[in-house]
């Protein structure tokens, strides 16, 4: 871990870096119409939910042991490949989140990549109301691939660190968080929700790559996955050197967002719940899942 000395010097570098980003935003904002028209567009949903409630749905195998079809008639947001489950069109999610530069080269020559897209493509007929959101810079092959989709586009660019005292406005230039259950909680108190609940954030996801999961196979998604994707995401970490030791420090720097974002909720006067059983994020405090629903009843 980083000692004060550190702390403090790469808090000036990211103060200088995020100084000189901001400038490239808005001389970019001032030069590009189209630009200036989707952050137009992202400031009317400014507080469009204030003082509702929404539930963020991740893919953590925590899923499984939840009534979901609760959640049918509520605000929620999902991410990435949920679709893949019989859990995505029970959950009839309002918004969904895609910021894994991965998905945005997916290419229809390839015969995994065309799968990936087929299932992003039947989204328009089981969930027509659902908007994408997703980085503004990586938009392109998106809106090629599915010129039919609704989507928000979200300019991340920043560095976030702990020193970042209130949520970042979607109308302008965002951090660039390091997982999209952060970029998921940022939107929604954008949009003014005052009760925030995640559902399937387990963040146990790097287990999924150790040996022992090779026997146990508990840890991973709610989702399975083919033979082949496992021998592809194997090939894949292999190809890039993807240890344990990156997987621990990408998660450290997730669990550093997440208890920055958590602030920046106490600092908006809204709430944030885990309202998951299971799972390793254990600075949210947890609520009774099937409580929620009574109590909002009462």
């Amino acid at each position: 871990m980083f000692g004060r000395r550190e702390r403090v010097a790469m808090s000036v570098v990211n103060f200088i870096e995020n100084y000189l980003r901001d400038i490239q935003f808005y001389m970019k904002f001032l030069m590009s119409k189209d630009l200036r028209s989707e952050m137009s567009r992202n400031k009317m949903l400014k507080d469009s939910h204030s003082g509702q409630r929404c539930f963020i749905v991740g893919n953590g195998p925590s899923l499984k042991y939840h009534d979901l079809t609760k959640l049918t008639n509520e605000h929620v947001f999902t991410v990435n490949y949920i679709m893949k489950s019989d859990y995505f069109e029970i959950l009839n999610s309002d918004y969904h989140l895609f910021f894994d530069p991965v998905v945005f080269g997916l290419d229809a020559e390839n015969k995994d990549d065309q799968t990936k897209i087929d299932l992003i493509a039947k989204t328009k007929e089981t969930n027509p109301k659902m908007t994408y959101i997703i980085p503004y810079r990586r938009r392109s092959n998106f809106l090629k691939l599915f010129p039919h989709h609704k989507f928000i586009f979200i300019y991340n660019r920043k560095t976030y660190t702990p020193w970042q005292k209130k949520a970042s406005s979607l109308h302008r230039i965002t951090p660039g968080f390091q997982n999209v259950i952060v970029y998921a909680i940022n939107t929604a108190l954008y949009m003014g929700f005052s009760e925030i609940y995640l559902l399937g954030v387990d963040m146990t996801g790097f287990l999924e790559h150790f040996e022992y999961n090779k026997v146990n196979d508990q840890w991973g998604h709610s989702y399975s996955k083919t033979q082949e994707e496992k021998e592809s995401i194997k090939k894949i970490l292999l190809e890039s050197n993807i240890d344990n030791e990156f997987y621990l420090k990408t998660y450290g720097k997730t669990f550093e967002h997440l208890k920055t974002m958590y602030t920046n909720v106490l600092d908006k006067n809204a709430k944030l719940y885990n309202a998951s059983e299971h799972g390793a994020l254990d600075f949210i405090p947890r609520v009774d899942y099937e409580r929620i629903f009574s109590d909002h009843t009462n």
